[in-house]
């Protein structure tokens, strides 16, 4: 069996006054340092900033987005362009205030439970068993695990949990199918599945904008809400000609 990276925390967490909130908090940071570690990063610095940040959910989370990047098997910048992507989508559809707080959070921390995963497995460069895709598809629950404790907005607590459902049902990792998926989570879908498209992965080279975008019309009433679909490649990307 494929063994789960479920890493220790490290020994001595800062002391903090907030009980259960500050505890969530300390095990989400914590988690992401303990897997740097164990990348052989150089974490006494970071450590350092982390013990001192006050018993605030954003600050410590924002901590947190920061350095998944280190962690993450999505390419350097990928969390930063998933947030801007999301963002003016959900602006461009005419979310509240307090709707585009939300999906910039899920955004932000769509791939939190990553750090879970074996690095092994985020860089494979061929195809995953069976077993090591199930492993990667774990994330998305394990994310939302994190941060259910946190006083976020629910919205962004979903968005982490369902940017992977698909339109047609067949996404995980509940099956969640049309509107039924949450719309910060259809939001941050589109931009996550548009970026990996743009981005080099180990498996794969970099897609030209212009390609990714007819990627995103194509699975436009499948893998994605077709409305924000055609809405992301006509208001935020600008490429109208393709659309009829």
């Amino acid at each position: 069996m494929l063994a789960l990276a479920h890493p220790s925390p490290p020994a001595a967490w800062p002391a903090c006054p907030c009980g259960r909130r500050a505890e969530a908090i300390r095990q989400g940071v914590g988690e992401v340092l303990a897997r740097l570690a164990e990348l052989g990063v150089d974490t006494g610095a970071i450590w350092t900033a982390a013990s001192r940040l006050p018993a605030n959910s954003e600050l410590a989370l924002g901590a947190a987005a920061e350095l998944l990047a280190s962690v993450q098997g999505g390419g350097q910048g990928h969390g930063r362009r998933v947030v801007a992507l999301a963002v003016s989508l959900a602006q461009a559809a005419g979310l509240s205030p307090e709707q585009v707080r939300a999906v910039r959070w899920g955004a932000a921390l769509h791939d939190l439970g990553k750090v879970r995963v074996p690095r092994e497995v985020l860089d494979k460069p061929g195809p995953l068993t069976g077993e090591e895709r199930a492993v990667v598809q774990g994330h998305a629950a394990w994310g939302a695990e994190l941060l259910a404790p946190l006083p976020l907005p629910a919205a962004a607590v979903a968005a982490v949990r369902h940017h992977h459902e698909r339109w047609d049902g067949g996404g995980y990792p509940c099956g969640l199918r049309s509107r039924r998926i949450p719309l910060a989570a259809r939001i941050v879908a589109v931009a996550d599945v548009f970026d990996a498209l743009i981005s080099a992965r180990p498996y794969k080279p970099a897609w030209c904008e212009r390609e990714a975008a007819r990627v995103i019309l194509r699975g436009a009433g499948s893998q994605l809400d077709p409305r924000l679909a055609r809405l992301f490649v006509r208001e935020v990307l600008g490429f109208r000609d393709l659309l009829p």
